[in-house]
């Protein structure tokens, strides 16, 4: 299934509550605490299951490829290698190139995403 434009909006609206058309720091601390919530209630379990539909190789660990992969399985468009660079630079805590489990659970990310795959 793809994220569309449209749930990624309506996603937006329903934590931008004052519809200035950004997320000012109240905002962003009610989606967080949101998604930590849904992390307790189901959520974590959609992005296990994120996690090891990108995992081909089953190692824990996502590598370019894979990350690519999964990008455009999820999202429905490919990504090119400098965003799939960027993002495992945000993702890639300990450096070592790749994104474990640990570090693509924990990240606000993954959950965003989760969340408005789900329509959280």
């Amino acid at each position: 299934a793809v994220v569309s434009t449209q749930s990624t909006g309506k996603f937006f609206q329903k934590y931008d509550t004052d519809r200035n058309d950004e997320i000012d720091f109240n905002e962003f601390i009610a989606l967080s605490v949101a998604l930590n919530a849904q992390a307790l209630s189901g959520s974590e379990q959609a992005i296990a299951q994120l996690f090891s539909s990108m995992d081909a190789d089953g190692n824990r660990s996502l590598s370019h490829a894979e990350i690519r992969e999964g990008i455009a399985k999820f999202t429905g468009k490919g990504a090119n290698d400098e965003e799939v660079t960027a993002l495992i630079k945000q993702l890639d805590i300990d450096h070592d190139g790749e994104v474990s489990y640990e570090e693509f659970s924990n990240n606000i990310l993954t959950k965003i995403a989760v969340a408005i795959k789900n329509d959280i």
